[in-house]
């Protein structure tokens, strides 16, 4: 009966082994098979336990679309550049531009911003009615690995489309012309699709990460996406709607912030 007892603990010992292998993400090598075999047997509960490792964690290592360097860089630049290419995958035309404001006169803050923008979003900027603001969000954060990263989304409120009446693309019973239909009549009920970025909650202009997320640098952002291919921003009203931090405390108190939003005017 010892005999038994004592094997019962060797397996327990193996299974927590293993358990703690897995849940550190760490890969068993050859070796502790051969170990494992010796000890326990193929049959044992640890040796299947490790073949089903060896089965999962190599799928589940490559799972993820947004591949990470291990270990992730201690850069916050480099970390920067990482989470906004993740974050602006949806759209493969997205460019990562890194800007520095002290390329801007009359920055007060100097550090680094990188900035993701596409083609569509520049076309929407362009299109953007100049009576109509647009908001500075944020932050929010994105996760690397142990390394969050705080970013910042520039938008607009979404824009209403007329409605069409839903069909099914797969109802052949009414097959019409794609230009004119049955009656004789042009189709004027023609809606452009929306891209990716028009979400129901808006519409995506513009992403950034800055070295020190403050308002300085956000403004600075805003202004050198205006010299970088948005010159109608310009003329756009900007609207800082952003979550304060602990260190914004002190401006409210001496009264230089006087609301959590701050309207930007535009260039002149």
């Amino acid at each position: 009966m010892k005999r038994i007892w004592n094997n019962l603990d060797k397996i327990k010992e193996g299974q927590l082994l293993m358990r703690w292998f897995e849940g550190r993400g760490v890969m068993p090598d050859a070796e502790l098979e051969t170990i494992l075999i010796n000890i326990f047997g193929r049959r044992g509960h640890p040796v299947r336990k490790y073949w089903r490792m060896m089965y999962w964690m190599p799928k589940f290592k490559n799972l993820s679309p947004w591949p990470l360097p291990n270990p992730v860089p201690n850069d916050n630049l480099e970390l920067a550049k990482l989470a906004m290419k993740r974050i602006s995958s949806v759209d493969l035309q997205s460019k990562v531009v890194v800007y520095q404001t002290a390329e801007l006169a009359d920055s007060v803050d100097d550090t680094w911003v990188v900035s993701v923008q596409s083609p569509d979003q520049r076309k929407l900027v362009d299109t953007h009615p100049e009576n109509i603001p647009v908001y500075v969000k944020g932050s929010y954060r994105v996760w690397l690995r142990d390394a969050a990263v705080n970013y910042f989304i520039l938008m607009r409120k979404p824009v209403q489309k007329p409605q069409v009446a839903a069909e099914d693309p797969d109802d052949v019973s009414n097959l019409r012309d794609p230009v004119i239909d049955i009656s004789g009549d042009r189709i004027t009920a023609v809606v452009q699709a929306p891209s990716v970025h028009e979400q129901d909650d808006g519409t995506i202009l513009a992403m950034c990460a800055t070295g020190t997320s403050s308002r300085d640098s956000l403004l600075s952002w805003i202004r050198l996406l205006e010299t970088d291919g948005n010159p109608q921003l310009a003329k756009i009203p900007v609207v800082f709607t952003l979550k304060f931090s602990p260190g914004d405390k002190l401006f409210l108190e001496e009264g230089i912030i006087s609301e959590e939003q701050k309207t930007i005017p535009p260039s002149k």
